[in-house]
């Protein structure tokens, strides 16, 4: 997953909620421009990590965002799952089944 793209993509959905809750009177002008400069301070985000951490701040102050956090903290815990079992697959293949157990539990392990 490249970063800046996924930064990129969540300006726009954020763009999209702050409109939509304007145009619900949801919000009032003040708070809206307040989130939006609140996200731009966020900037630049390093990893993923860092991604989530802001977002999951963010979203404590604007609930309206809790969304967004959410949606990329699934996209993060999918991207682990489908690495795990990428690699559980090698050792399997290769014949290294402890290997894959321990992988497994891994994964088991970060879920908890």
């Amino acid at each position: 997953m490249d970063i800046q793209i996924e930064v990129q993509n969540i300006k726009k959905e954020l763009v999209e909620i702050i409109i939509k809750n304007l145009r619900g009177n949801k919000i009032p002008l003040a708070r809206a421009k307040k989130l939006s400069q609140d996200f731009i301070n966020l900037l630049p985000i390093s990893d993923q990590q860092d991604l989530l951490a802001k977002l999951k701040n963010l979203s404590k102050s604007y609930p309206e965002t809790t969304g967004i956090y959410l949606e990329e903290l699934n996209k993060a815990t999918d991207q682990k799952t489908d690495q795990a079992l990428s690699k559980m697959r090698d050792h399997i293949e290769s014949g290294n089944i402890d290997l894959a157990i321990s992988a497994a539990k891994d994964l088991n392990n970060n879920r908890t």
